[in-house]
């Protein structure tokens, strides 16, 4: 796992950034999120993986790679949105 500095806020499964408001609900008792929108999926996310739970009633993005990983994958793209 990836950890950042106090003043950073990141994923610690993938380093994303997330905000403090993503942290402060959906991450643990010290705000550290463990999963976010960029390596999971929101099902997963509000059953308690993002605060480190294991949540085994989802696929994890991890284990079965054809699975959707997110609303935010694949979001910064170099080329221009377009696809090619």
């Amino acid at each position: 796992m990836m950890r950042l500095g106090s003043d950073e806020s990141g994923c610690l499964h993938c380093g994303a950034h997330v905000t403090d408001r993503f942290a402060a609900v959906f991450g643990d008792e010290q705000n550290d999120v463990h999963r976010c929108p960029a390596c999971d999926s929101m099902p997963r996310i509000s059953r308690g993986s993002a605060a480190g739970k294991v949540v085994d009633t989802h696929v994890d993005p991890d284990d079965e790679s054809s699975f959707n990983q997110g609303a935010r994958v694949g979001a910064a793209r170099t080329d221009g949105g377009d696809g090619r």
